[in-house]
C-alpha cells in the first residue's frame, strides 16, 4: 500500500538521520587525525563532483532561485560547521552538541509554523519530545561548558537551522542542482579555513599527513552528507518542513548507535532514555 505525503515526509526525514547520523561518525573519526575544515574540504569537494557529473548527465534545468538560495543554504552549512568544530575543540562536547541540535530545529519549525500552518498539539509535542531526545542522547553530564563554546554552539545551531530551510527553499525546483549549488558553497568555505589552518602549522613549523583510512573516511562522510541532504529536500517536499526537519534532527541517535557497535563505546542512562524518547517522539509526529 503507498504511503501517502505525510507518511514519505517521515521516512524520508528518518532516513535522512539516519545517513547524516553515518556521515557524521565517519567525518569525526577523519577528524581525529587531520584538521576538521580538510575533511569538510574532501568531503564536500568529492560529493561536489559527483553532483556536477549527476546533472550534467541528466542535463538538468537550472534556475536562478537553485544557484541564490543553494549558495546560502552552503554558506550557512559551512559557517555553522567551523562554528561547531570550533566550539567542540573548546572543550565540553556534550553540552555543545546538545545545544546546537536542538537550537538546529527551532528555525525550521517557526518557518514551518507560518508557512504550513499550526502542526496540531500532537506533532508539537512530538517536537518537543524530539528536542528533548537529542539533547540527551548528545549531552554528557558532567561536562564544564565554556563561555566562549556555548556562543559559538548557538551560532552553529542557528546557521544550520537557516541551512534547512533555505535547503527547501533551492528545492522547489529541482533538488540535484540545489544539492550541487550548496556544495559549491560549502566546499569553498572549508577550502578557505583549511587554507587558514595550513598556512598557520606551516608557520609554526608543524604539519601532517593524509593516510587512505583518512581519506576514505572523508569521502564517506561527503557521501553519506549528501544522500541525508538529498533525504531532507525530499522529504521536505513531500510533508511539511517542520516534520522534515525535526526528523532529520535526530541524527544523533544515529551517531551515537555506530559508535556502540563499532567502537564498542557505552551508553549512558541518558542516551538510552534519549533513543527511547527518539521512537517516542517519532509516533507522535508521524499521526
Amino acid at each position: 500500500m503507498p504511503l501517502h505525503a505525510g507518511g514519505q515526509a517521515v521516512l524520508l526525514g528518518l532516513t535522512a538521520s539516519a545517513v547524516w547520523g553515518s556521515a557524521d561518525f565517519s567525518g569525526g573519526l577523519a577528524s581525529r587525525r587531520i584538521p576538521p575544515a580538510f575533511v569538510v574540504t574532501l568531503a564536500h569537494g568529492l560529493s561536489l563532483a559527483i553532483l556536477l557529473a549527476a546533472v550534467l548527465a541528466r542535463h538538468e534545468a537550472l534556475h536562478s532561485n537553485q544557484i541564490v538560495y543553494g549558495l546560502l543554504s552552503g554558506l550557512a552549512g559551512g559557517v555553522g560547521l567551523i562554528a561547531l568544530y570550533s566550539a567542540l575543540s573548546l572543550g565540553s562536547m556534550g553540552l555543545t552538541a546538545a545545544l546546537c541540535g536542538v537550537l538546529t530545529t527551532v528555525c525550521p519549525v517557526l518557518v514551518s509554523w507560518w508557512r504550513d500552518g499550526h502542526p496540531g498539539g500532537t506533532k508539537l509535542a512530538g517536537f518537543a519530545v524530539a528536542a528533548l531526545a537529542i539533547w540527551l542522547i548528545a549531552y554528557t553530564p558532567g561536562d564544564k561548558p565554556h563561555p566562549r563554546g556555548l556562543g559559538l554552539a548557538v551560532l552553529a545551531g542557528l546557521c544550520f537551522g537557516a541551512m534547512l530551510v533555505l535547503m527547501r527553499v533551492a528545492a522547489a525546483q529541482g533538488v540535484l542542482w540545489a544539492l550541487t549549488w550548496t556544495r559549491v558553497a560549502s566546499t569553498v568555505v572549508g577550502a578557505v579555513t583549511g587554507l587558514a589552518v595550513f598556512s598557520r602549522r606551516k608557520r609554526s613549523g608543524g604539519g601532517f599527513a593524509t593516510p587512505g583510512r583518512v581519506l576514505l573516511l572523508a569521502a564517506l562522510a561527503g557521501i553519506f552528507d549528501t544522500l541525508g541532504n538529498l533525504f531532507y529536500m525530499l522529504a521536505a517536499i513531500a510533508g511539511r518542513l517542520d516534520v522534515a526537519a525535526v526528523l532529520s534532527s535526530l541524527y544523533p541517535g544515529a551517531t551515537m548507535l555506530l559508535a556502540v557497535w563499532l567502537l564498542r563505546e557505552r551508553t549512558s542512562r541518558s542516551q538510552a532514555a534519549g533513543m527511547v524518547l527518539a521512537l517516542a517522539a517519532v509516533g507522535l509526529i508521524a499521526v
